[in-house]
């Protein structure tokens, strides 16, 4: 095996993945945790995270020592946090500067006070990744509290539970803001209708609280490429969720918030923990993976909104030195910036396009190398593994949020592909991001490539209750749009069904599927029209022709 394995992908640059390396040589107070071998590789805008195995293995064994140990402690969670909050809130005051007015050096040292958000927040985010190996002595400790109760359904449904953080994420923040405001119209207007929340969404009340909702999580969409999310767009969204409440016949008065939802999951954890007491070791595991998932979505946002206020900044450093992108000036080294910005120089922008084509940044032995081209991907080839794809129908992962869904999969591999996703589909990615949070909502499961029991896939799937596998890594090499899949998130394993099987799984379960052939999409009657007939259209695989087949 070779010594590092892809452990993610994002939509960044090569600023970032220099950051990210440069950040792990920078100690955390309070653990001796600290990165030492990384890799990254960039292709495009996507960048591939990778972890040395071998020194991944080493935190892992620390992480679950200090556990034992009682370091991680809220205070030292809570000092993590505050040190990039911080930065953030320096940052806020670039909105009030005009950076063409002022001189080189005082812009490149507001860029450096930017730099230190990424290389204070970064560290401690993969550390939270890295937490996620603890899940083989917390399914030990879990099982023991469980006792005879533990099969696979009972403690897959118990750790979906208790690794659910008690303080409301990134996301569940955006989701609790929307149900205040659908909230408030639908007080107003029991049973409204889309043309008088058409006009009550323009009414200046209405027009504040979609405005403060850009204001404090807008910038959560745009990643580290994308842009923020609009008012408009928020109106949007909600006259969707109202459209669909009422097309379902569904009350208003039987919806959750995000709050309300938290607040019964929590005293749920509390009620698990009064009848099993005696589980110090599995209630410290508990807690810091909660705490390592907080980090791990606070670390993250506070970076996006942080690169936010930071686009102006970034954008006139690349009219400095030619570059007419924010984005472009992002994968010029620190001391490229620094002497390009001195020496008045201007970037050739092919040396840009070469950079964005393939490069690698590796973190050994204290020293952060970078290449490009042919060499980075002889680089690659010789210490990245790769993932072996066979052809098979059938393929595994690790259960995140159980349940059994059959469906349409839509393959999206970056925010280029949400228009293609429909409702009710079942999204098939390499790993989830804050730009595909509005498609994660619509899925009817979630297969991924990537991530772990305290990823953001697993995160949001829990929050929203939908059946979710990750870390498949071949997920996306097999599958294509408009496959119909089977997801068992119970077991952790994903069909590709052929039309025969549809045909039998039909029969097996009783129940009555309608095949939609304008869409290739078909909907589940419930099981109370059992024996009725079924209607599909499926291919013959001896005769190659369509059939319809009527029982």
């Amino acid at each position: 095996m070779k010594p590092y394995v892809a452990l993610g992908v994002r939509n960044r640059t090569l600023m970032e993945g220099y950051g990210l390396l440069d950040s792990y040589k920078r100690q955390i107070p309070g653990t001796k945790c600290q990165i030492e071998k990384a890799l990254d590789v960039g292709e495009g805008y996507a960048v591939r995270l990778c972890h040395n195995v071998e020194d991944r293995a080493r935190i892992r064994k620390i992480m679950e020592e200090e556990v034992r140990a009682g370091i991680y402690t809220q205070e030292f969670f809570d000092a993590i946090d505050t040190t990039y909050k911080d930065i953030v809130k320096d940052l806020k005051f670039f909105e009030e500067v005009d950076f063409s007015s002022i001189s080189s050096d005082e812009v490149l040292a507001y860029f450096d006070h930017f730099y230190q958000l990424v290389v204070t927040t970064v560290h401690p985010m993969v550390l939270g990744i890295y937490a996620s190996d603890l899940q083989d002595v917390f399914e030990a400790e879990l099982k023991t509290a469980l006792g005879n109760d533990a099969n696979d359904e009972v403690v897959l449904s118990h750790t979906a539970l208790l690794l659910t953080p008690t303080r409301l994420i990134t996301v569940q923040k955006e989701e609790q803001r929307l149900f205040e405001i659908q909230d408030r119209f639908e007080h107003e207007y029991p049973s409204g209708t889309d043309e008088q929340y058409e006009i009550w969404s323009k009414q200046p009340d209405a027009a504040v609280l979609f405005d403060t909702l850009v204001t404090n999580l807008g910038w959560f969409h745009m990643e580290y490429l994308g842009e923020p999310r609009t008012a408009e767009e928020y109106q949007k969204q909600i006259g969707e969720r109202i459209a669909d409440l009422r097309k379902a016949g569904i009350e208003w008065t039987t919806q959750q918030s995000p709050k309300a939802r938290l607040e019964e999951l929590t005293g749920e954890q509390k009620a698990f923990f009064a009848r099993h007491s005696d589980t110090a070791l599995l209630q410290a595991l508990v807690f810091t993976m909660q705490e390592y998932l907080i980090v791990l979505d606070f670390s993250k946002a506070d970076l996006i909104e942080g690169l936010y206020y930071s686009r102006p900044l970034l954008a006139e450093l690349g009219k400095r030195v030619g570059l007419d992108s924010w984005i472009d000036v992002r994968y010029l080294t620190l001391e490229e910036l620094r002497a390009f910005i001195h020496e008045k120089r201007i970037v050739n922008k092919d040396y840009i396009r070469e950079r964005k084509e393939y490069w690698t940044a590796l973190l050994e032995d204290g020293v952060i190398s970078l290449t490009y081209g042919r060499e980075a991907r002889e680089l690659t080839d010789r210490i990245l593994e790769k993932d072996e794809v066979t052809d098979t129908k059938e393929f595994k992962g690790l259960s995140a949020y159980p349940g059994v869904v059959r469906g349409i999969a839509c393959v999206v591999t970056s925010a280029k592909d949400r228009d293609k996703f429909k409702q009710g589909q079942i999204l098939v990615t390499v790993d989830t991001t804050t730009e595909l949070t509005s498609i994660i909502k619509k899925s009817a499961a979630i297969v991924a490539d990537q991530g772990g029991l305290l990823s953001h896939t697993a995160i949001v799937s829990r929050e929203f209750k939908i059946p979710c596998i990750v870390r498949t890594k071949i997920g996306t090499k097999l599958v294509k749009d408009g496959d119909e899949i089977e997801v068992d998130a119970g077991k952790g394993i994903v069909r590709i069904l052929n039309q025969r099987e549809k045909i039998l799984l039909c029969l097996l379960y009783n129940q009555n599927y309608l095949w939609n052939k304008a869409s290739g999409i078909h909907t589940r009657k419930g099981t109370r029209r059992l024996r009725r007939h079924f209607i599909f259209e499926c291919i013959s695989s001896d005769m190659g022709r369509r059939t319809a087949l009527m029982t």
